[in-house]
């Protein structure tokens, strides 16, 4: 159904009316004055006719024919007369005027005649009207007394006349006077019509204003006003609106205000929880800076007193001692993993990794764990090409399947499978041990949470591998999921991208025989250099670099090396990243500015700090975290040997 404005609305109730008013007043007095018009013709005809009757009644009775021209040439000359016939009794043509002759015609006229009473019309049409009039003769009683005046008698009538009265003048009477009513009536329509306009604006531009005012109140301009209009229940509702919208207005106020109170207070408390932890930082990076450096030592004393204990009790006593330095080691490096991972110095190394190589080698590595625990352990292998960091990727997979082995109970069952899912390789690592409740399941890849360990028994792990998991997951962009179930098993998966096009079932690379590699086994006579500013770790350093064999010297600061070792040549310089007046960065820069032959560089702190860890990788340092392993640092004193070129 068509819709249509308030103004048209308003337009049509007003005029609708007015045209049907309009119309039937004028039909109306348009028909009466017609009728007055043709009334007052037909009067003045009738009037014109009797006078001529009754002066043609003499002529007629004395045959005077010309008197009776005279006087039908009188009546003539009145006005819309267009013609005039005078009849004898017996319908002879006497006189007449305007061409009533020529039109005489006799029979047409005796017939309209024998039905007409004294006075009548004969015709009548759009052009004219034909009236009779019969002539009598007037009868005279002459009575003294009486004093009455002539009446006619019932005699037989002496003869009729005829007159025709023309309608020219008043149908242009008519005409003009419905065209003026016309006019008239549709100066009023336009008179109505404009006052209809006029009226409904004063309502629709109100109307108008609030839907503006509304749409932009929705818009969120809520300092939107309506001004007054003439209109009063416009007027009650644009208050309405005014007031909701201030109301609107007040209310988003209060509320940006509450806004940006709790925005204020929740930046207070983020700036106070993010200097916590800076401070929490801090703290964890000076306290283990401190426990590193006698542990470093302790390690190092440790590793030396092996080469001269005698009897098995001994080594008993010290195995003891290095299992403990270990546990604490360990507790140590699984933190400086989490500080490297959230530092983001650890750079993935992706290439193709084989799959089945890696979880067969994992195999073998947990098989004797799970002996020891009666554990099932079983394994899916899958012949596929992978696109990962291997070492990262092997790392996030010994993390699940250690948590796995050491939360199944006996004679449970551990699984590793391995599956394709469209373009990617899923890994999981299935277990029917205690599960994780659903609440639990976000909270265990937080660091230090464990849920059956509340006692922090060391032998259940310390509450950090899942938390390297999803962080290193994270860092190769490998989703990974849990679905567990209290008492019934956890599963964790992750996925990898595959590698399409390459023959799945190639065994490992070829490695290089060993007898090809040169031999750096032996460190006899290397010239080391150590320097740090605790007595401790030059000491327990330098201990153990001499049962090796090598010839070691000491210094304890930058200017001590300066002074007495600026022409010496080393193979080795192992050196604390901090010191008393500077650090071993500005060591190395000093000595690779000497543009002598360059020795190998050690860089070993106790600082765990994410800016240290940053700074040394762009660098392309070499940094241990105290404390350091013996066979650690062998191992890494080897390796640069070898890279460097220079024979052991």
């Amino acid at each position: 159904m068509k819709q249509h404005g308030i103004e048209r609305q308003t337009l049509a109730v007003a005029i609708i009316p007015i045209l049907v008013l309009a119309l039937l007043l004028e039909s109306f007095f348009t028909y009466t004055r017609f009728a007055d018009l043709d009334r007052a013709l037909f009067e003045r005809g009738k009037l014109i006719l009797r006078q001529l009757a009754s002066s043609s009644e003499y002529p007629v009775f004395s045959g005077n024919q010309g008197l009776l021209q005279q006087q039908v040439d009188i009546a003539f000359s009145q006005q819309d007369v267009n013609s005039i016939i005078v009849l004898s009794a017996d319908m002879k043509y006497l006189a007449g005027a305007g061409g009533a002759r020529r039109s005489f015609k006799r029979e047409t006229i005796e017939a309209r005649l024998s039905h007409a009473s004294d006075f009548d019309t004969l015709q009548e049409n759009r052009n004219a009207l034909w009236l009779y009039q019969p002539i009598v003769a007037t009868q005279i009683e002459l009575d003294e007394l009486s004093g009455e005046k002539p009446v006619t008698g019932g005699s037989k009538p002496l003869g009729s006349v005829i007159v025709e009265i023309g309608k020219d003048r008043v149908n242009q009477q008519k005409v003009e006077m419905l065209g003026f009513n016309l006019v008239l009536l549709l100066a009023v329509l336009l008179s109505t019509m404009m006052i209809a306009m006029r009226m409904a604006r004063r309502i629709t531009q109100p109307v108008l204003e609030m839907k503006n005012a509304i749409r932009r109140i929705g818009e969120g301009r809520l300092d939107t006003h309506i001004g007054e209009s003439r209109v009063m229940e416009l007027d009650v509702l644009a208050a309405g609106i005014n007031d909701m919208a201030a109301q609107l207005l007040r209310d988003r106020n209060t509320l940006q205000q509450r806004i940006d109170d709790a925005t204020q207070e929740l930046r207070r408390k983020k700036e106070e929880a993010e200097k916590a932890n800076f401070d929490k930082s801090r703290f964890l990076a000076a306290a283990s800076h401190d426990l590193r450096q006698p542990m470093h030592a302790l390690g190092l004393f440790i590793g030396e007193l092996h080469s001269r204990l005698e009897t098995p009790e001994q080594r008993k006593i010290a195995e003891k001692v290095e299992e403990s330095v270990e546990a604490m080691s360990s507790l140590l490096d699984a933190l400086l993993d989490i500080s490297k991972l959230d530092a983001g110095v650890v750079i993935p190394q992706v290439r193709e990794v084989h799959l089945d190589t890696m979880m067969r080698r994992l195999a073998q590595d947990f098989a004797p764990l799970a002996k020891r625990k009666h554990i099932t352990l079983r394994f899916h292998c899958l012949n596929a090409m992978a696109l990962s960091d291997p070492v990262l990727l092997e790392r996030i997979l010994l993390n699940l399947l250690g948590n796995a082995i050491r939360y199944t109970p006996q004679n449970g069952t551990v699984l590793m499978a391995c599956r394709r899912r469209g373009e990617n390789l899923r890994i999981e690592v299935r277990d029917n041990g205690i599960g994780i409740p659903e609440p639990e399941q976000q909270n265990i890849f937080r660091e230090f949470v464990q849920l059956a360990n509340s006692a922090r028994d060391r032998s259940k792990g310390l509450g950090l591998g899942l938390a390297i998991v999803d962080r290193l997951a994270r860092l190769l962009r490998h989703p990974l999921s849990l679905r567990s179930v209290p008492k019934r098993g956890s599963v964790f998966a992750i996925t990898v991208p595959r590698i399409f096009g390459v023959d799945e079932l190639l065994a490992e690379p070829a490695q290089t025989p060993a007898a090809m590699l040169p031999r750096h086994d032996q460190l006899e006579n290397l010239r080391v250099l150590v320097v740090d500013d605790d007595m401790l770790v030059r000491t327990s350093t330098a201990g153990i670099l001499e049962s090796w064999g090598c010839n070691v010297s000491v210094a304890e600061c930058l200017q001590e090396v300066y002074d007495k070792f600026t022409d010496a040549n080393f193979d080795l310089v192992i050196c604390d990243y901090r010191l008393p007046d500077g650090d071993g960065l500005m060591l190395a820069e000093r000595i690779r500015q000497q543009g002598q032959i360059q020795p190998a560089f050690i860089l070993v702190s106790g600082d765990t700090a994410p800016e240290i860890l940053q700074t040394v990788n762009e660098r392309g340092g070499h940094l241990l975290h105290k404390p350091v392993r013996p066979a650690k640092l062998r191992s890494l004193m080897l390796f640069l040997l070898k890279k460097r070129g220079d024979p052991a």
